[in-house]
C-alpha cells in the first residue's frame, strides 16, 4: 500500500512539472478562427493533449494538464460540424490558449443517422503526376452521393507526396472533411520519423464522430524511419479516448495496416499494458498498405483493405476506391468504385449477326451509381419494341430479354440503350444486329479442363473456321475476375468474386448449348482465380483458402479442405489438377490432394507465402512450377513436394504470369524479360530482355513460327520462335480498369493468355474486347467489344468460343460458315 501511494504521489507531482493548456470550442459563424462574442460555445466535445482527454465545459471552455511527449491540443470533431483542416493545434512554446473553431456541417447524414463515407489509400504520389481524373472522381462522387467524409489510410509516400497530396485534397477543395492515416512510407528520416507529416497533416492519432459513430485514426507502428511515437503512447491515449464514450457507441478504427489476422482485436503498449477493441464495440478495422481489396469477417469485426485508386494493385487488384455506408446501429455494408469512367456504355449483344434475344449492356461511370437502362429495337428508324426496362446484374451489367417476333428473323435492325446516371447525366449508344432464329448448333467436343485447356497450359484448338456469331450470353449475378470458363461434358464453368461480402461469390455450371443456369454452389469469399475439373470434380479456391471439391454433374460438395494460408496476404493464385491429383494453395500452404477423396498426398514445407501472387500453378513431368510474388519462382517434385529449385534474378521475382511446360521447358515473361527455363533444374537456358512490361498474367503461348504474349502497355506481342526478334505488335485501347501493379493510363493491357485455334489467336484484353489475331502477321481480324474489362483467358472447344467478362457475363460464340 505505501509503494502505491508512492506512486500516486510521483505522478501527480510529475504533472505539475507541466503547463496546462486552456481554451474553447465554439461555432465560428464567420469562419475566422477567432471566438467573437455572440459566437455560440459548444458543449461536450471532446479535447486531448495526446494522452489526456477531456470534455468541454458549458461555456465550451476546457482545460488539460499537458505531459512529458505532448506536440498537438487536438478535439474529437463532433457530428453535424467540420474544421477547414485544423482540428489540431500545434503546441507553441509561449501559447496556452487554443481555440477551435467549427462551421456546421450536416451533408451526408439521413434523418436516422445512416451516412456514407469514402475510403482510399496507398496513392503514393512522390513519383507521378497528373491526378486530377481520379481527385476529380472522388470529388465528383463525394458530392454526388452526398458523403459524409473521405479517409486516406497512407502511403502518401515521402517528403515530395506528402506536401503535394494536401493541395490535392483537403476539406476545402473537397467541400467534404477529408481525414488522413501515416503509413510506412510517410515515416521519414529526421528529427522523428512522422516529422514532416505532422507538418502537414498534424497529429498521427485522433478521433472523431459522425451521427453516433465514434471513428479513430491510429498510426503505422513502423515505417521507413523509426517514428517518435511509441505503441505505448498511443495506447494510453487510446484508453482516454475510449473512456469518454457512451457504453455501446459504434467504434470504427482507421490504420495503415492490419492489427490481428484473429478474431481479438488487443491493441498493445508496453509491458502488460494493453486494450480490448473488442469490449467498445468494434464494428470495423479498415486498412491499406497490401495494394489489395479484400473483405473480412473476423469474428464480429469487419477487416476491410482498399487498394489504390488510381493505378493497379500489387496482386493486379483493381484500381478502385471504397463506398462504406453505415446504418443507424454502426452495421456497414461496402462497394468497390472503379477510377477513370466517365459514363462508360456499351451494347454487348445483340451486335452483328447474333443468335440470341438477350440484352446485355455493361455500363459503369466513376461519379455516380447507374440509375435506370433502358433500350428500344427499330427497324428502319421505325420502334419495333418501345423502351423496356434492363435489370441490374451486378456493378458492371443489365440484361433483358428481346420480345421479338420471329417475323425479323434475319432482317437488319438497330438497337438504342439509355442510361442514366443517379446525377442525372445521360449516356446512349447504338448498335446494328441481325436476328438468326435457327444459328449454327453449339457444339463443345473437347474437354478444357485447365488454364489454356491443361495441366503443362500448352493446349491449341482446331480452326473456328467461318464467322464467329454470339450465340448465347448469361450473366451469372456476380463479378468474374481471373477464373477462366472452362468446359467439361457439354457444360461451362466459371466462378465469381465478391469483395464486398454480400454473399455472391460461387461456382457455376451452365448449359453450353443455351448457357442456361444448371446449378450454383455458394462459397465463403472470393474465387479469383483459375479452377480445374479433374475426376469429374470442379476445384476451386477462394483468397481465405478454403479449397471446394464439387461434383461436376450435380454441383454438390464432394469434399472440402482449409489450407493453412497466411492471413494476409490472401489467395490469389490459381490452382491445378492432373491425373487424379489436385494442386492448391501457395507457400507453406502448397498441397496436392487426391481428388477423389481429399486426402492429402504432401504439403510443401520449403517455401512462403508472402505478397498475393496471380500466377496459376504448372504441372507435368513430375514438376509443380509455383510462384510468389516479390520472391521466387519455384519448382517442386509433383510427387513428394520436395523443392527442387527457385530463382529470383533477372527479375523472375516480380512476375504474375504462369509457365507453359513444353515438354521438359519452361516458357514463361517476368518484368522485361522473356525465359526459357529447364523444368527440372530451374537453369535459365534463355533471357530475351525486351521493351515492355511483363508483369502480366499471360502464358507465353508457342506456335510454328512464334511466342505470343500479353504486355501490360503495348498489348500482344509476338517473338521469332527461332531469333526471339519482336515478329509484330498488335496494339489494344487503354484499359478500363488498371490491374498490373502500379500502371496507370496509357496501358494498353492483356492480362489474359493467348490462344491458338488453327492459325489464329483469340485473347481477351482490359479495354473489354475479344480479339481474334493472325498469329503469323498479327493483324486483327475480327473484334467483338463487351463494354467490360475481360481478365480470365478464353476457352474453345468444338466450334465454340467461351468468354467471360468482370460485368459476370458469359458469351459463347459459334463459327457460322
Amino acid at each position: 500500500m505505501k509503494r502505491f501511494l508512492l506512486v500516486s504521489v510521483l505522478l501527480v507531482t510529475g504533472s505539475s512539472l507541466f503547463a496546462s493548456y486552456t481554451g474553447r470550442v465554439f461555432v465560428d459563424k464567420n469562419n475566422n478562427g477567432i471566438w467573437e462574442k455572440g459566437e455560440k460555445t459548444l458543449k461536450g466535445v471532446k479535447v486531448s493533449d495526446g494522452l489526456h482527454v477531456v470534455e468541454t465545459g458549458t461555456d465550451g471552455t476546457y482545460t488539460l494538464p499537458g505531459h512529458g511527449r505532448e506536440k498537438f491540443i487536438f478535439i474529437t470533431t463532433p457530428s453535424g460540424y467540420k474544421t477547414m483542416n485544423r482540428h489540431y493545434h500545434k503546441i507553441e512554446t509561449k501559447e496556452k490558449g487554443y481555440d477551435f473553431g467549427l462551421i456546421p456541417y450536416n451533408p451526408g447524414i439521413r434523418k436516422d443517422g445512416s451516412h456514407r463515407f469514402i475510403h482510399i489509400s496507398d496513392t503514393e504520389i512522390f513519383n507521378t503526376s497528373h491526378h486530377e481524373d481520379w481527385v476529380n472522381n472522388v470529388r465528383d462522387y463525394a458530392a454526388n452521393e452526398q458523403a459524409a467524409f473521405i479517409i486516406h489510410t497512407g502511403d502518401i509516400c515521402y517528403e515530395k507526396g506528402l506536401k503535394a497530396h494536401i493541395r490535392l485534397m483537403n476539406t476545402e477543395n473537397m467541400d467534404c472533411p477529408v481525414f488522413y492515416c501515416i503509413g510506412n512510407h510517410d515515416l521519414e528520416r529526421g528529427k522523428y520519423g512522422e516529422e514532416i507529416f505532422e507538418s502537414v497533416y498534424g497529429p498521427v492519432y485522433y478521433s472523431f464522430e459522425v451521427a453516433g459513430v465514434h471513428y479513430i485514426v491510429t498510426p503505422m507502428p513502423w515505417g521507413d524511419a523509426h517514428p517518435g511515437y511509441t505503441t505505448e503512447d498511443v495506447c494510453n491515449w487510446l484508453k482516454n479516448d475510449l473512456a469518454h464514450i457512451r457504453p455501446g457507441t459504434p467504434i470504427m478504427i482507421f490504420n495503415h495496416d492490419l492489427l490481428t489476422n484473429d478474431d481479438t482485436f488487443i491493441y498493445k503498449g508496453k509491458d502488460n499494458n494493453s486494450i480490448n477493441l473488442n469490449d467498445y464495440n468494434l464494428k470495423a478495422w479498415i486498412y491499406g498498405h497490401w495494394h489489395i481489396n479484400y473483405m473480412k469477417k473476423q469474428g464480429n469485426v469487419y477487416t476491410i483493405c482498399t487498394s489504390s485508386l488510381d493505378k493497379g494493385g500489387i496482386d493486379h487488384a483493381k484500381s478502385a476506391y471504397r463506398v462504406m455506408a453505415v446504418n443507424p446501429k454502426g452495421e456497414l455494408s461496402t462497394e468497390l468504385r472503379y477510377t477513370y469512367l466517365d459514363r462508360n456504355l456499351r451494347i454487348a449483344s445483340p451486335q452483328g449477326r447474333t443468335g440470341t434475344k438477350t440484352v446485355t449492356v455493361n455500363t459503369y461511370s466513376s461519379t455516380s451509381p447507374v440509375a435506370e437502362v433502358t433500350y428500344t429495337c427499330l427497324k428502319n428508324g421505325r420502334t419495333i419494341i418501345p423502351y423496356k426496362k434492363l435489370s441490374q446484374k451486378t456493378d458492371w451489367s443489365w440484361t433483358a430479354v428481346m420480345p421479338l417476333n420471329d417475323a425479323y428473323t434475319g432482317k437488319e435492325l438497330s438497337m438504342r440503350v439509355r442510361t442514366r446516371f443517379k446525377d442525372g447525366r445521360t449516356a446512349e449508344t447504338d448498335s446494328k444486329f441481325v436476328y438468326e432464329k435457327n444459328s449454327t448448333e453449339i457444339v463443345l467436343d473437347t474437354d478444357w479442363k485447365n488454364l489454356l485447356g491443361n495441366a503443362t497450359h500448352t493446349a491449341t484448338a482446331a480452326p473456328l473456321e467461318g464467322d464467329l456469331q454470339l450465340v448465347w450470353s448469361t450473366n451469372v449475378g456476380a463479378n468474374i475476375f481471373m477464373t477462366s470458363p472452362l468446359v467439361y461434358n457439354n457444360k461451362v464453368y466459371t466462378a465469381s468474386i465478391d469483395e464486398d461480402l454480400k454473399g455472391r461469390a460461387a461456382i457455376y455450371a451452365l448449359n453450353g448449348k443455351d448457357g442456361s443456369l444448371l446449378w450454383k454452389y455458394l462459397v465463403r469469399t472470393s474465387i479469383k482465380n483459375t479452377i480445374a475439373i479433374e475426376s469429374g470434380i470442379v476445384f476451386a479456391q477462394d483468397v481465405q483458402g478454403n479449397l471446394y471439391a464439387v461434383d461436376a454433374e450435380t454441383g454438390k460438395l464432394r469434399w472440402e479442405s482449409q489450407l493453412p494460408v497466411n492471413g494476409l496476404p490472401n489467395l490469389i493464385d490459381g490452382l491445378v489438377a492432373d491425373k487424379g491429383i489436385v494442386y492448391a494453395g501457395s507457400g507453406k500452404a502448397l498441397s496436392a490432394f487426391e481428388a477423389a477423396t481429399g486426402k492429402l498426398i504432401w504439403r510443401n514445407k520449403d517455401w512462403s507465402q508472402r505478397e498475393g501472387t496471380t500466377s496459376t500453378l504448372t504441372v507435368g513431368n513430375d514438376v509443380l512450377v509455383g510462384s510468389v510474388q516479390w520472391t521466387a519462382l519455384y519448382g517442386n517434385d509433383a510427387k513428394t513436394g520436395k523443392m527442387l529449385w527457385n530463382i529470383s534474378d533477372h527479375g523472375l521475382r516480380n512476375r504474375g504470369a504462369s509457365a507453359a511446360m513444353h515438354g521438359s521447358l519452361l516458357y514463361i515473361i517476368a518484368e522485361k524479360s522473356f525465359f526459357i527455363l529447364e523444368a527440372r533444374s530451374g537453369r535459365i537456358i534463355v533471357r530475351k530482355q525486351l521493351p515492355y512490361n511483363l508483369d502480366v498474367t499471360s502464358t507465353p503461348l508457342l506456335t510454328e513460327k512464334e511466342i505470343i504474349f500479353g504486355t501490360a502497355n503495348k498489348g500482344l506481342v509476338a517473338l521469332d520462335n527461332q531469333t526471339l526478334e519482336e515478329k509484330w505488335n498488335c496494339p489494344v485501347e487503354d484499359a478500363l480498369i488498371f490491374t498490373v501493379p502500379y500502371t496507370r493510363s496509357f496501358s494498353g493491357t492483356i492480362e489474359t493468355s493467348p490462344v491458338l485455334a488453327g492459325s489464329t489467336v483469340y485473347v481477351g484484353a482490359s479495354d473489354g474486347t475479344i480479339y481474334a489475331i493472325d498469329a503469323n502477321t498479327g493483324n486483327k481480324l475480327w473484334k467483338y467489344k463487351t463494354g467490360a474489362p475481360i481478365f480470365g483467358t478464353v476457352a474453345i472447344s468444338g466450334n465454340a468460343l467461351i468468354v467471360t467478362d468482370l460485368g459476370g457475363n458469359v458469351y459463347a460464340f459459334c463459327c457460322v460458315k
